[in-house]
């Protein structure tokens, strides 16, 4: 059993805090989504004002965090195919240098915004050089693609919002309730799924397809997700062959849960927003009746 794998997945964890940094998310609690008051009384969506990504301070471009975890001989990287500048597209904006309406667009549950599911046999590189060799070949998993497109968002990045009619912005109040129902009920579910990989890593990938399975009543990118996810992680069980693999499939499964985490937050927020529009235009819509 090669021990080269394992030193492989401690610089990646090293290195996942530099990675994060140049990848950072909104605080989904956090985010706001203004409303303008009409002559009606009637509260309607204000017209969304992108300005600049916070993330890539509207550049569009960001260091790349995954090819900092290979050799300065590295070929390949499946992010920023080792440019020149070695620069990738921010994924907050998905290198438009502005922030998508959250009422339409929202990171994707499976990549939050790569496009890629990442190869953490290899950390993208598609290279990899095992025991004593003294060269390198391609990796086990990914044979040197250094990932696969994400199957949710079919590599697009950004998903479509919460399916509620005749839409999340002007949904009833009861019906962005449900669905405000279904989404923490989901969380809970993923909450309860602790990866550790190995003999368990089969069973526990079922749990969190449960999990993507319930949040797909009312989020159709989560229902997409189930899938590609468990393809995902059949490739990367090639990797069993070597040290510290159940670690890797722990932390690759967790990267997804945290990813869909985020989705079903980013949600649940605008959820929230929502009702509290219609519930505010429910209550003048009653008042004016009763005039």
């Amino acid at each position: 059993m090669s021990k080269l794998p394992l030193l492989r997945l401690i610089i990646a964890l090293l290195f996942a805090a530099a990675a994060a940094a140049q990848n950072r998310v909104l605080i989904p609690e956090k985010i706001e989504r203004a409303t303008v008051a009409a002559d009606d009384g009637m509260q309607r969506w204000a017209e969304w004002k992108p300005g600049k990504c916070p993330n890539c301070e509207g550049k569009k471009k960001v260091k790349c965090g995954t090819c900092e975890r290979f050799a300065e001989d590295a070929t390949n990287c499946i992010e920023c195919k080792r440019n020149e500048k070695k620069e990738a597209d921010c994924r907050m904006c998905v290198g438009t240098g502005e922030l998508a309406d959250p009422l339409d667009k929202v990171s994707c549950p499976g990549c939050l915004g790569a496009g890629f599911f990442l190869c953490t046999i290899c950390s993208g590189g598609g290279r990899l050089r095992i025991g004593d060799a003294k060269k390198f070949g391609d990796c086990v998993g990914c044979r040197g693609a250094g990932g696969w497109k994400c199957g949710a968002c079919n590599g697009a990045r950004l998903v479509e919002p919460a399916a509620l009619k005749p839409s999340l912005r002007e949904a009833a109040p009861k019906d962005l309730a449900k669905a405000a129902t279904v989404t923490d009920a989901a969380l809970k579910e993923l909450e309860a799924v602790t990866p550790t990989g190995g003999d368990k890593a089969r069973k526990e990938v079922k749990a969190l397809v449960k999990a993507f399975d319930a949040a797909g009543a009312v989020h159709p990118a989560m229902k997409r997700l189930g899938k590609p996810f468990e393809d995902y992680m059949g490739k990367i069980y090639a990797g069993k062959q070597f040290q510290g693999s159940a670690e890797n499939e722990a932390e690759t499964m967790s990267a997804v849960k945290a990813s869909a985490e985020y989705y079903l937050k980013h949600q649940k927020r605008m959820l929230e927003l929502a009702q509290k529009r219609a519930e505010a235009n429910a209550k003048v819509a009653g008042e004016q009746k009763a005039k």
